[in-house]
């Protein structure tokens, strides 16, 4: 059997500034000690079900998954202490013992399998091979998948898999009663969650008494909630707010780098980039570092390679991204037979190089874009930004042809299975890129157990998106988060999967 234990998180930088500054008021509490609420302010919203947006429930602490994911981005133990692969298609599972759920039922295999069983059936497991989901005995849980399945671990650290008292599942709508260091208190769809302290938690009880999880969807309000002494966390900063809350008194910021890219998508089955000299052309034609620098405040990285390197795991440190070069992109276009027009945007016949690219306002996006339109106008295509709510640029992604779209994606498992996510011609990713190898290579690698031969397998498909380019990287992504200097024992987690608020303590409240 497997027993995993979680590594130490390196994380890429702490700006402190700890000055002896006055208390920050508390505002709200749960009950109990007042002093003892620990108030959370982010941009994202919530849901009671697992299955839609669930991922505050886990990451707040009141639910927990089979498997939890490292602070080196790798599978760990959580509910399950160890798992065996038994044979190519077949993984069983060994529960924690002395595990309850909020509501007093104790966990084990019988009281697992209704939410396994859900998740497994679920739209968000429709490429998880799972074929059954059954007790062996009271501590066992066995998974067998339809194929080889070597990602399966990384899948069921995801927050759709976490595990609820059966009795939850029963309520309309879902009541969600986990095993994790908080207890559900109550929720307001879209605007808050608040929980308590769960005194029989079988891992380290809260120094805090209760969390308030509040949905705060404008920047500068977090920020001066925090400030004002209304939260005592505020996540997703931008960060362009570093340097003065790195000044400010009684406030600490932390910078860690999430496996999460920012990127823009071509249409590959229609004109202009259905031509990869094209595609090409743009990737030479982007100044990352300078998107970063102006943008970004030099906080994120420039990055070009569709596999984050804060997988250090699975990341090539050989590989050689697009490099900026507008000589080569200038190259690619006129050998494309696009020639500089009088206004200096090219044409080819009576075609103008102008692309339509669709964004959303989610922080830093619509500034990427703008950054982008500049910088390609200098190798001559017009670039044209609209910005969408997000439901309605997905909408028009999926349903109709377009040129481009500026977004980011997470990486919500610890596996670069999430490439087949994005690059499988089954994929979700809209971009219409169809490439017999890449398929082949992504199937190939979801069924070896070898890690090395796992690893080349994604390096290939990682050169085959390099040279083809159906989709341009363009950076990493660093979350900003900043807290009050009376919060203590916060270490950011680089997945994002949860927040360790179970470990936080504040100080002098």
């Amino acid at each position: 059997m497997t027993d995993l234990t979680a590594g130490e998180f390196d994380r890429r930088t702490v700006l402190q500034t700890t000055a002896a500054a006055g208390i920050l008021g508390v505002a709200g509490c749960l009950g109990g000690d007042e002093r003892a609420a620990l108030h959370v302010g982010s941009p994202w919203g919530i849901d009671r079900d697992p299955l839609e947006s669930g991922y505050a429930l886990r990451r707040v602490g009141i639910t927990e998954a089979l498997v939890g994911v490292s602070h080196d981005v790798e599978p760990t133990p959580s509910l399950a202490t160890d798992w065996e692969q038994v044979t190519q298609t077949r993984w069983e599972f060994t529960l924690r013992e002395g595990v309850t759920f909020h509501d007093g039922r104790q966990l084990d295999a019988r009281t697992a399998l209704p939410s396994l069983r859900r998740a497994a059936s679920s739209n968000a497991f429709a490429n998880v091979p799972v074929r059954s989901v059954e007790a062996v005995d009271d501590v066992t849980i066995a998974i067998e998948t339809e194929t080889p399945f070597a990602p399966l671990l990384a899948h069921m650290s995801r927050h759709e898999a976490v595990v609820l008292s059966p009795d939850a599942l029963d309520d309309d709508p879902i009541e969600p009663i986990g095993t994790g260091p908080f207890v559900f208190d109550s929720l307001e769809t879209g605007a808050e969650l608040r929980a308590r302290r769960n005194e029989e938690y079988h891992g380290t009880v809260p120094s805090v008494e209760s969390v308030r999880y509040e949905v705060v969807e404008d920047d500068q309000t977090r920020r001066l909630k925090l400030e004002n002494g209304e939260l005592e966390m505020a996540r997703i900063l931008p960060q362009e707010f570093v340097a003065d809350l790195e000044a400010a008194d009684g406030i600490d910021v932390y910078t860690p780098t999430i496996p999460r890219l920012r990127f823009l998508t071509f249409d590959t089955q229609s004109a202009p980039f259905d031509d990869s000299r094209v595609r090409r052309a743009v990737t030479h034609g982007i100044d990352r570092a300078a998107i970063t620098e102006s943008v970004l405040e030099g906080i994120d990285d420039p990055v070009g390679e569709p596999i984050p390197p804060v997988m250090s795991s699975w990341a090539d440190p050989d590989v050689d991204g697009p490099q900026y070069d507008p000589e080569r992109a200038d190259d690619l276009l006129s050998t494309a037979g696009w020639t500089t027009g009088s206004d200096g945007t090219r044409t080819n016949g009576d075609e103008r190089l102008s692309v339509d690219c669709y964004t959303y306002d989610a922080r830093s996006l619509p500034l990427i874009g703008e950054v982008l339109q500049s910088q390609l106008a200098d190798i001559g295509i017009e670039f044209e930004l609209a910005i969408l709510e997000y439901g309605t640029m997905v909408d028009r992604i999926s349903r109709d042809p377009f040129d481009a779209y500026l977004t980011s994606w997470n990486w919500h498992y610890p596996d670069p299975d999430r490439l087949t996510d994005l690059f499988h011609s089954a994929g979700a990713l809209q971009h219409g890129w169809n490439n017999d190898r890449v398929d082949r290579l992504l199937e190939e690698a979801r069924a070896s157990f070898d890690p090395e031969i796992r690893r080349q397998k994604y390096h290939a498909v990682q050169s085959a998106v390099l040279d083809d380019v159906p989709i341009a990287v363009l950076t990493g992504y660093t979350n900003v988060i900043a807290t009050s200097a009376d919060v203590r024992g916060y270490d950011p987690h680089p997945a994002e999967t949860q927040y360790g608020l179970e470990h936080v303590n504040l100080e002098g409240k």
